[in-house]
């Protein structure tokens, strides 16, 4: 202001401070983390939220390691020749820009806002259905703002973030809202809109107008806007909205210095901000993963923040759970931020997965020291997960329900019994919880092992592996089939109403992927038979919900197409091992051998007992299998029962008709192989999974959605 106006700029000294001058450069042993340290010292003196993110969002107060912006810079030299720097402004290429200056009455431009009443309705769904998912937001004091936005006579310039977080927050709500068809989410819907999907895109439309308004003004709402926008568009409308909507939310993130531990005496505004900057890694995590692009976080700032307990955090929950009362090993009392901080750790394991992976450089075809360096970065991510594994407390560790040895004996249906209150009860979340926790880590499983499954050897190398890495290849098949069946008996049906029902399906439609596999490795077996009777469970769910979620259209119509061929692959394989029994036999040879994939390196025999086309403990028996591909349940009613669609698991189903090591050189990529590999059919189903989901090019070498080229 004072440059503007042609003033002499007189700096305030702030009560209690004292004027420093700043380093030039970092201290001799300070490193990237000097800047924590130093942000744990410092306290703002400002207070209430608004005051704290503008003290904390001012970029030119942070230093990021060794690196010094254009900014910092030129105040050192106006220190050293001994003048005080002008004050923040727009003089200064880079500098942060001062808040919006008040204005006239502001009013939306494309509608009108519905009726407080009608709004809170929505946010309450909302919180309901999406907040414990994506946990951005502390409940009571946003509530208590929106509240006030919605009671205001008038709005002006000042009160747009407010206004398009509100309308965010309402949007997807009411999106949530709409996928409860039953008699009750009907009444809901037509007492809040005549058109509730026009009324969607309205709101979403009117935060679209204002989005680079939003943007501009860098608060903490620009943040959990974009974040919302970007969940909204990568599985409800424009992937390609989605990818830059993430990265959005992590450039005004670092532009607030989100990733800093910066104390504040608010402590609503402190935890919100690291709310917001733990699931921003989540998401730029997640959207790497399925995108196969690099992500946006830097790794040098990308760390977790702790978060604390507050008023919101309590979960009330029956006097006699003392599993969630007491917590892990009687560490103290489960909380809502338990499953929230168990997911951001989750997401670095994989996101450091997915960094290791891109920066092995490995040759196609791989040569033997590329794979053992392939082989050590899996066993390394193995152990991470073996340990994260280790720190779930039972109410969010699903084990003990998917164990062979599991001391609960209960079924799915039995495990979502007796939850209180109904749907939105804090018992029920919590299992909601633990199922998300459980489908997550087994796709991390999954995600480690699959560039062992898609290896591509040439025939000079095959040739001098050793056997221990035959067998470590062999254990990733073994290891990921088995992750892609317990995500097969997720109980789809009990998401029917969550937003998060499309994330799992895009898990889900890996899983199935998977399991196509077995059924071309050991036709027939005991294995091959729970990988179909495992497919079709994620079929059949996809197809009782695809009228409501276009990714379990698509998903079923793939995987219905993939193990289709299987099955045809897994026929054809038998005919011709037949075949050749019976030429052997009318040449007098000495009768042959069982059925058998041969490899150099190894060589693994079926068994007749193998062969039995009805293994115990099979959810379907094979003459069902083509009838039950194409007789789902009816669709037209929603109120599907939960035992026609979800089979209740049984832990024995997989215990004798485990046959190792798979031939899994001749199955996948490898080279010269006598047997026609399976990476074409795998990769047309990858890829158009990718690009009807996610628009992605087909021929990106990054495209995650690839199968066989080396992609991650």
């Amino acid at each position: 202001m004072c440059v503007r106006s042609g003033m002499e700029c007189q700096p305030r000294l702030v009560p209690g401070s004292t004027p420093r001058r700043r380093k030039a450069s970092n201290a001799p042993g300070d490193d990237g983390d000097g800047i924590v340290r130093r942000a744990r010292r410092s306290r703002t003196a400002s207070s209430g939220p608004e005051a704290a993110i503008r003290s904390t969002g001012s970029v030119e107060t942070q230093q990021f390691g060794a690196n010094r912006s254009t900014i910092s810079l030129a105040t050192n030299m106006y220190e050293n020749l001994g003048t005080h720097a002008p004050t923040r402004s727009s003089t200064i290429p880079g500098d942060a820009s001062s808040g919006s200056p008040s204005g006239p009455i502001w009013e939306l431009r494309t509608m009108q806002m519905p009726a407080p009443s009608v709004m809170e309705k929505l946010i309450d769904v909302y919180f309901d259905r999406l907040h414990w998912f994506i946990w951005i937001f502390h409940r009571p004091s946003f509530m208590n703002q929106a509240r006030d936005i919605l009671s205001a006579s008038a709005w002006r310039r000042e009160d747009l973030s407010k206004i398009l977080v509100t309308l965010t927050v309402a949007a997807l709500g009411l999106k949530c809202a709409i996928q409860n068809t039953s008699p009750q989410g009907l009444q809901f819907l037509s007492s809040v809109s005549s058109d509730p999907q026009l009324l969607v895109d309205q709101m979403i439309g009117e935060v679209r107008v204002h989005l680079l308004d939003l943007l501009d003004d860098s608060c903490i709402e620009t943040v959990q806007v974009t974040v919302l926008l970007g969940a909204f568009y990568i599985f409800h409308g424009s992937p390609s909205l989605a990818w830059a909507m993430i990265g959005m939310s992590v450039r005004a993130s670092y532009a607030l210095a989100l990733h800093c531990e910066l104390d504040s005496d608010d402590e609503v505004s402190t935890q919100t901000r690291r709310r917001c900057w733990n699931h921003v890694t989540v998401a730029d995590t997640f959207a790497s993963q399925i995108y196969g692009r690099p992500a946006s976080l830097d790794p040098a700032f990308s760390n977790l923040l702790p978060l604390a307990d507050m008023d919101d955090t309590a979960i009330d929950v029956p006097a006699g759970e003392h599993r969630i009362q007491n917590g892990a090993g009687g560490g103290g009392a489960v909380s809502a931020l338990t499953f929230h901080w168990l997911k951001y750790r989750l997401y670095e394991i994989i996101r450091k997965t997915i960094s290791t992976f891109r920066l092995l450089q490995l040759n196609n075809p791989m040569t033997a020291e590329d794979l053992q360096s392939l082989i050590d970065a899996v066993q390394r991510v193995d152990a991470q997960l073996a340990e994260w594994r280790k720190t779930l407390p039972p109410p969010l560790d699903n084990g003990g329900l998917l164990d062979n040895d599991s001391p609960q004996g209960l079924t799915l249906q039995e495990f979502f019994e007796d939850d209180g209150k109904g749907p939105s009860s804090p018992l029920r979340r919590l299992k909601l919880q633990a199922w998300l926790l459980q489908i997550t880590y087994d796709a991390a499983i999954i995600l480690a092992h699959r560039p062992l499954l898609e290896l591509r050897l040439s025939s000079e190398y095959r040739q001098g592996i050793p056997k221990s890495s035959v067998d470590l290849i062999s254990r990733s098949f073994d290891v990921s089939v088995r992750a892609a069946l317990r995500v097969s008996h997720t109980p789809v049906m009990q998401f029917e109403h969550e937003f998060c029902l499309a994330f799992i399906f895009v898990h889900l439609f890996t899983a199935g992927v998977i399991l196509c596999i077995p059924p071309t490795s050991h036709p027939y077996s005991n294995t091959a038979q729970e990988a179909k009777a495992g497919v079709f469970r994620i079929i059949r769910a996809a197809k009782a919900l695809s009228p409501r979620s276009q990714i379990a259209r698509h998903a079923e119509q793939l995987l219905s197409d993939l193990l289709k061929l299987s099955l045809h692959r897994e026929v054809d394989i038998i005919f011709k091992e037949d075949r050749k029994t019976h030429q052997g036999q009318g040449t007098n040879q000495p009768p042959a051998e069982p059925p058998c994939i041969t490899n150099d390196t190894c060589e693994t025999g079926v068994s007749a007992s193998e062969r039995q086309p009805n293994p115990p403990d099979s959810d379907f028996t094979q003459s069902q299998y083509s009838e039950d591909l194409l007789q789902v349940p009816s669709t037209s009613n929603s109120e599907t029962p939960l035992s026609s669609l979800q089979h209740d698991y049984d832990p024995g189903s997989l215990g004798d008709g485990w046959v190792a090591p798979y031939p899994v050189f001749n199955l996948m990529n490898s080279v010269g192989s006598n047997i026609q590999p399976l990476d074409l059919p795998l990769d047309e189903a990858f890829g158009a999974f990718g690009q009807v989901m996610f628009n992605l090019m087909p021929d990106d070498p990054l495209n995650n959605w690839g199968w066989g080229r080396g992609s991650i």
